[in-house]
């Protein structure tokens, strides 16, 4: 069990801890009406931007092997991994051609939406399954985040890299600190490792 909180928590880190280097070379984004894309249209943020992605789907690849190895019972668990780091790497990659293209563009809007609403999911069946102080308190900051971001596409407001990174900072600590507590509560790994 811990190593797979060591991954998710790493997963997260290098997602947020590479894109925050992105924040502090180019802080204009942060505040005008873009999205966290927009590191991956720049040169001087290509580099943190691309690695904190694929830093994040090898960790959650990481994450879901070792849920997966632990025990068959377990792979519709490991599957959410899967599909969440197969989504972070859809998200990447259409980065890069959305600005020639309006078809481009729309594609990877529609995978960033295809993205946080994954994680929105993900996030209401933690609720279900681990009914914490902690996880409350963490849907509800991705709650904010995420209406935060839905005001912004619709021009309502200008604060969708803020609205993106607030949801993912909450799903992030659901991910880091709920997700292992339901698959210890459903087959109890730590009994397995002896």
């Amino acid at each position: 069990m811990e190593k797979l909180k060591k991954y998710l928590a790493l997963s997260q880190a290098s997602l947020f801890g590479l894109l925050f280097i992105c924040c502090l070379i180019i802080p204009s984004i942060v505040i005008k009406n873009g999205g966290v894309s927009n590191f991956g249209n720049h040169l001087s943020t290509l580099i943190p931007y691309v690695l904190s992605f694929l830093l994040a789907i090898a960790f959650i690849f990481m994450a879901a092997n070792t849920i997966q190895r632990k025990s068959v019972k377990l792979n519709r668990l490991a599957l959410i991994l899967y599909i969440l780091g197969l989504l972070y790497f859809l998200v990447l990659i259409s980065t890069f051609p959305r600005r020639f293209d309006f078809i481009y563009s729309d594609i990877h809007d529609y995978l960033g939406i295809a993205l946080f609403a994954y994680e929105f999911f993900i996030s209401i069946w933690f609720l279900l399954k681990e009914k914490s102080q902690s996880t409350i308190i963490f849907f509800i900051v991705e709650v904010i985040g995420s209406m935060i971001g839905f005001l912004s596409i619709l021009k309502y407001i200008h604060f969708l890299f803020i609205g993106q990174f607030i949801g993912t900072v909450g799903f992030g600590f659901l991910l880091i600190i709920t997700f292992p507590k339901i698959i210890e509560s459903l087959y109890p790994l730590s009994k397995r490792n002896r």
